[in-house]
C-alpha cells in the first residue's frame, strides 16, 4: 500500500484494490474499507459543513454514531442523501459527494454565516424578517428554505426495488458484539431458532476495533470464528446491515 495516511493493521484486504470517486476525484481504497476510512487514508479530512453556520466538519467517530460525515451516494434517480460515510462499505465504482455547501466544499459560500453568527441566533428569522410583510412569501421564506436541509433528493422516481417479508424465531439478538455473539451461540447450541441482526456489514462490534482478548484469542479472531460457527448452523439467520427499530404489540 502506498497511501501515506494508511495505518498498519485493520481488517482490509490490501490485495483487493477498489476504485471510487469523491467529489469528482478518482481515488483508491481496499476491500474491507468504509468510505470514511478510505477518505482518511487518501488524506481527505474535510467531508462536510455544519448545518447552520457551515463550519468545516471532518470525520469524528465510527459507525452509526457519526454526526459529521453525512454524504450523498450514487447519482441521478438512485442518489441517496444523508448517508454516514462511516457506515458505507466501500465497493468498486462507488460515487460519493459532499453536501450542504454552495460552491466547492473547501470554499463554501455560505460559510459567511459563521462571520455573521451573532446576527443568526436561534429563531432569528421570526424577529428579523418581519417587515415588509409582503417580502416573507416572495423573498424571505424562499431564501431560508433553499438554505435549509442537508442533502438533496433527486425528485425522480426511485429505480430500486424493495421487498418485505415475515421472519419468525425463538430469539432475536440485536447487535453482534461480544455479548450478542455469545448469546446467539448459546441459544443456537441449545436448539433455538435464532436471528442475529447487526447494523454493520462486519459482525463483531467493538471487537473489530479494539485489542481485547476473548477466550485467549484476539477479539477480532474470536468474533470471526464465532460468526463462522453461527453461519454453519441451520437454525441461525445472520443479518448484517440490519437495523431493528421497533417492538410492537401483536408482533
Amino acid at each position: 500500500m502506498s497511501q501515506p495516511n494508511r495505518i498498519a493493521g485493520g481488517q482490509i484486504d490490501d490485495k483487493h484494490a477498489l476504485s471510487f470517486r469523491w467529489n469528482g476525484r478518482n481515488l483508491t481504497g481496499y476491500a474491507g474499507d468504509t468510505l470514511a476510512s478510505a477518505l482518511l487514508a487518501n488524506g481527505i479530512r474535510l467531508v462536510g459543513r455544519s448545518f447552520k453556520y457551515h463550519r468545516p466538519r471532518g470525520i469524528f467517530s465510527s459507525g452509526s454514531e457519526e454526526p459529521n460525515a453525512l454524504v450523498q451516494l450514487r447519482e441521478g434517480a438512485a442518489q441517496e442523501p444523508n448517508t454516514r460515510a462511516t457506515m458505507v462499505e466501500l465497493f468498486d465504482g462507488l460515487v460519493a459527494t459532499s453536501q450542504n455547501h454552495r460552491g466547492a466544499l473547501e470554499w463554501d459560500l455560505l460559510a459567511i454565516n459563521d462571520l455573521i453568527s451573532p446576527l443568526l441566533s436561534a429563531g432569528f428569522y421570526y424577529k428579523t424578517f418581519m417587515w415588509p410583510k409582503a417580502f416573507w412569501e416572495k423573498l424571505y421564506e424562499p431564501v431560508i428554505r433553499s438554505a435549509a436541509g442537508l442533502g438533496r433528493l433527486s425528485e425522480l422516481a426511485d429505480p430500486d426495488i424493495y421487498d418485505h417479508g415475515f421472519l419468525h424465531c425463538d430469539l432475536l439478538v440485536i447487535g453482534a458484539g461480544p455479548a450478542g455473539l455469545t448469546a446467539a451461540r448459546a441459544a443456537a447450541r441449545a436448539g433455538c431458532r435464532v436471528v442475529l441482526a447487526d447494523e454493520d456489514f462486519r459482525m463483531g462490534g467493538r471487537l473489530n476495533a479494539e485489542t481485547h482478548a476473548v477466550a485467549d484469542m484476539p477479539g477480532a479472531e474470536w468474533a470471526s470464528a464465532t460468526c463462522a460457527e453461527l453461519a454453519s448452523m441451520p437454525n441461525v439467520r445472520m443479518m448484517p446491515r440490519t437495523t431493528i427499530y421497533g417492538a410492537f404489540d401483536h408482533g
